[in-house]
């Protein structure tokens, strides 16, 4: 009866012992293992990479600091997505597409800045504007390969770069038929026209359509101006304008 007393006392004894130094055993373990705090991953430019921009210089950051960040990392001319605010050239044939971090969002329709797309506006070269500040030559409709497959809608097409063509509606300084127009200074170019209002004594001649050649222009036409491309005509009629004209 003794012995049996003892028992659980003894295997109480026992395990708060082997508790004990399991315990201890733990910590000597876990201080073995211990090593100095390893350096950070190098930062990479690759999708999802944060950047910060300081001044003209665009650098790579840890996001915390970031002020935008790269959606995608293409060859150039470069292929980003449709709300890129800014690429960064990265030399060897590369593009970062980058979209800002909160604020201010050039790449947006019409904010003048990012990917060229319908809804912005472009100067008479082709360089994006901010719609806003109304210095520009006119709205784009799409962008695309050829000026055939520009959408409904589009008066001009204007070439770019990388040879795609923004296709222009009516708004800005594109003139579409029925508008009226100042003489031109050089009137070797429909991009030199200026539209004023018809009863405008500035008023010259008015806008009867836009053409390929000028055996196609509507009558009533008296005169016509060729594009700097050599491949569309403008259809004029107004005083003063004799037909066959520059």
């Amino acid at each position: 009866m003794t012995t049996y007393g003892l028992r659980p006392q003894i295997a109480g004894i026992t395990a708060g012992v082997v508790i004990a130094l399991v315990v201890g055993l733990g910590a000597v373990v876990a201080s073995g293992r211990e090593a100095a705090p390893s350096a950070p991953a190098p930062l990479a430019w690759a999708d999802g990479a944060c950047v910060r921009r300081t001044g003209t210089a665009v650098g790579l950051v840890v996001c915390d600091q970031a002020t935008g960040r790269v959606s995608r990392i293409t060859a150039r001319p470069p292929h980003c997505p449709s709300d890129t605010d800014e690429f960064v050239s990265l030399g060897s044939g590369r593009t970062a597409c980058v979209r800002n971090v909160g604020g201010r969002h050039p790449g947006d329709a019409g904010n003048g800045g990012g990917v060229l797309r319908a809804g912005d506006c472009v100067a008479m070269r082709g360089g994006e504007r901010p719609c806003a500040e109304g210095d520009w030559y006119g709205r784009v409709t799409g962008v695309t390969e050829t000026a055939r497959q520009c959408p409904l809608g589009t008066i001009e097409a204007l070439p770019l770069k990388g040879g795609q063509v923004a296709c222009l509606g009516k708004d800005g300084r594109v003139v579409a038929a029925g508008d009226c127009v100042e003489r031109p200074a050089l009137p070797t170019s429909v991009r030199l026209l200026v539209k004023v209002a018809c009863g405008s004594e500035r008023a010259w001649a008015r806008v009867t359509g836009r053409v390929e050649s000028p055996t196609r222009c509507a009558e009533g036409s008296d005169h016509y101006l060729r594009s700097l491309r050599g491949t569309e005509v403008i259809c004029l009629s107004g005083v003063g304008a004799t037909r066959g004209g520059p």
